[in-house]
């Protein structure tokens, strides 16, 4: 199976701010049309030159809860006296459940807990490869959920327009080969192609059947 990163999909045409230099390195020649900058996120000087200003969306995503904590603080003081300034999106990975209670006084728009995210539940019934990853945000509300078409999902061969998804779910992007595609509703789905789509939690049942491996 084709090892996929979920990050190739979210940060194309986006900046990443890494502080290991070999991983920078590694980032930027991995994602020709992304902005890797090698520095400390915590770093005001790093930040001014990520010109945030321009940024509408900013995710912090190392393997330390404080310092995503702290990035997103640092971000919302680096923008909230700017009037010129469009609405921005804060958004912190905890793995600490007891952060979750500083959200609102942080004024950091969501929390990301890995531990809450769907591979629990959704691989109860689907075959451990074809879902990749899935995290869970807005509190548990939606799945974003990154998972292959295999030769059994009813996706194969069928439009998107055919696909019967409800409104709850949508499918933001589809890797083929190492192509990133925006689907139209004329899009056939192949085998092999990665899906990332966003799911409400009570709508689950729908991913699970269209990417459920036949018993047969």
């Amino acid at each position: 199976m084709k090892q996929y990163s979920i990050s190739n999909k979210f940060f194309n045409d986006g900046l990443i701010i890494e502080k290991n230099k070999e991983r920078a390195e590694f980032i930027a020649s991995e994602l020709n049309n992304t902005i890797v900058i090698n520095g400390d996120a915590l770093d005001e000087e790093v930040l001014m030159e990520a010109n945030l200003e321009e940024v509408q969306t900013v995710l912090a995503l190392t393997n330390d809860d404080e310092d995503n904590l702290m990035v997103s603080v640092l971000v919302e003081k680096f923008t909230n006296d700017k009037s010129d300034i469009n609405e921005k999106r804060t958004m912190a990975l905890i793995n600490k459940p007891n952060y979750a209670l500083l959200q609102s006084s942080l004024k950091i728009d969501d929390f990301i807990d890995p531990r809450m995210n769907t591979v629990s539940s959704i691989l109860k019934h689907v075959h451990k490869g074809t879902v990749e990853n899935a995290y869970s945000i807005l509190n548990g509300e939606y799945e974003v959920i990154e998972a292959e078409i295999i030769e059994s999902s009813e996706l194969v061969n069928k439009e998107l327009k055919n696909a019967n998804l409800p409104d709850e779910i949508r499918i933001g992007a589809v890797l083929r080969e190492k192509e990133v595609i925006i689907p139209r509703s004329n899009f056939v789905f192949k085998k092999e192609d990665i899906i990332v789509l966003l799911a409400k939690k009570d709508f689950l049942h729908v991913v699970e059947n269209m990417f459920r491996i036949s018993s047969i």
